[in-house]
């Protein structure tokens, strides 16, 4: 059956068919923007905001603080996102030993993988269709999201009629998008925050 469903969303020529959300349109919280809050030394709050590439206004933000969980050993470190809306999840945090002899971090989503980046959007089920909902930071797998390179959507073929009339349309390449990363502040005072805003 799982086999079968894989093989239905794809078209011939192996782009997608249907509904689908690409990650690198939904805010995206990488690992190392929050290992930088993690390793300030003053433990203050930062603040977070997603703003919109075509028209420049805020779309998302979020406060983010670290804590850490149990009095003894051993102590679960986390970082706490906390929502315009008032939604605050506890986001715990991995670390992996590197060959070289450092350490990396990972977030860990609701499902318990260890990820490099979660994701504030998932793909839900609205009264008649497919609709984007938002998530409680999860891996790209558990909100299932796509890469924009998946399935050759970064592909631009010929048309139907310059299949017809004969015409040589050579395919186009785009580049795939970045990531929705977001603007990092330290203080609510800060000059640029107006402007970003746009107040």
């Amino acid at each position: 059956m799982v086999e079968q469903r894989k093989r239905r969303i794809r078209r011939s020529g192996g782009r997608f068919y249907g509904f689908r959300i690409n990650c690198e349109r939904v805010p995206c919280l990488l690992a190392w923007t929050v290992r930088r809050i993690w390793d300030d030394p003053r433990r203050i709050p930062y603040l977070l905001i997603w703003r919109g590439s075509h028209d420049g206004k805020m779309k998302q933000a979020a406060r983010i603080t670290r804590g850490i969980l149990g009095t003894g050993f051993p102590e679960y470190p986390f970082v706490e996102v906390k929502r315009t809306d008032g939604s605050i999840v506890n986001v715990c945090l991995v670390w992996r030993g590197q060959p070289h002899g450092g350490d990396s971090l990972l977030l860990r989503c609701l499902c318990g993988s260890a990820c490099r980046a979660l994701y504030g959007a998932k793909v839900g089920y609205g009264p008649r269709f497919y609709e984007v909902h938002r998530a409680d930071w999860r891996c790209r797998t558990c909100a299932r999201l796509r890469y924009s390179s998946e399935g050759g959507a970064l592909v631009s073929r010929g048309g139907p009629i310059s299949r017809l009339l004969r015409m040589p349309c050579p395919d186009m390449r785009h580049p795939r998008p970045e990531p929705w990363l977001p603007y990092v502040f330290t203080s609510i005072d800060d000059p640029h925050l107006d402007e970003i805003i746009g107040a």
